[in-house]
């Protein structure tokens, strides 16, 4: 074989050793880097005066929603995604119960506001506004530690 006959053949494995690195950080966007964090409702302090609603957004996909409309704390987790502007969750059934119907987050001033919820546990009281706080962890820390 002559030398040129591999010609194209060394074209395109170098064409494909150096596409590679580009098609692999390609495909693995990070979608959720908008609003992956957490948002409180609560004061650090933990001091309570009223309804109130965290929510916990993982770079993953993952979401925790950590309701308490005055009748008792309520934990729900799901996953997210990000459409436009807006924040969609869905929620993973519970043991022998069905799944809660998703939420919708907007963005409010400095975090995120609760735009539909499930009416049947909140009754006549609207969540209040979300501020984006520090990590879960943090949070717990500084309230059960004095």
């Amino acid at each position: 074989m002559r030398p040129t006959s591999w010609f194209p053949v060394q074209v395109s494995v170098c064409a494909v050793l150096l596409l590679s690195p580009a098609i692999a950080l390609s495909g693995s966007t990070n979608t959720h880097s908008k609003f992956v964090g957490a948002y409180l409702s609560q004061p650090l302090d933990g001091a309570k005066t009223g309804p109130s609603m965290d929510l916990s957004l993982g770079p993953d996909g993952t979401a925790t929603v950590t309701e308490d409309p005055g009748n008792g704390t309520i934990t729900l987790f799901g996953h997210w995604v990000e459409s436009g502007s807006q924040v969609m969750v869905t929620f993973d059934a519970a043991e022998g119960k069905p799944a809660e119907p998703p939420m919708l987050f907007q963005p409010g001033h400095d975090g995120l506001q609760a735009a539909t919820w499930n009416h049947a546990t909140w009754g006549k009281v609207n969540p209040p506004p979300m501020k984006k706080g520090s990590k879960v962890k943090e949070r717990y820390w500084l309230t059960t530690n004095p």
